[in-house]
């Protein structure tokens, strides 16, 4: 149970932080025990569509199950939504990643840390407080 309510907390953290950079936002309860694909986060304003599968994992790789990982990527072509996967590391923060830098490891998707930290995109550059990436 205490996994479940690292990630929850994790999730209920980033659809605050979304809303106060005004988007309307969704949790979506249930989305790891579905029988239909979801992201765990949807996040809209202004027609731009963000959808997120959360993970609160410290260690120095992360990994996706290919099905959930497909799955939540043809979720996102149909809803028309950019994907994204929000590592959160404790007492560190966020860092979000494009599915395209996780590499194929037979039964997961996986992304090293350091591998995630030089490919994450910042909060405020896919919510439209930053305009471009700063070198």
């Amino acid at each position: 149970m205490a996994h479940y309510n690292k990630g929850a907390n994790a999730e209920r953290e980033l659809i605050h932080t979304l809303f106060d950079y005004g988007f309307a936002v969704l949790r979506v309860a249930g989305s790891g025990v579905s029988p239909l694909p979801s992201p765990d986060v949807v996040a809209l304003k202004q027609g731009k569509i963000l959808a997120f599968e959360c993970k609160a994992w410290r260690g120095n790789y992360l990994a996706i199950p290919l099905v959930t990982m497909n799955d939540e990527i043809n979720w996102a072509k149909t809803a028309g939504a950019e994907f994204f996967i929000a590592w959160k590391i404790p007492h560190e923060g966020w860092l979000f990643i494009k599915a395209e830098h996780f590499h194929n490891a037979g039964k997961n998707f996986m992304v090293s840390l350091e591998e995630a930290k030089k490919c994450s995109i910042s909060l405020q550059l896919l919510a439209g407080v930053q305009v471009s990436i700063k070198p």
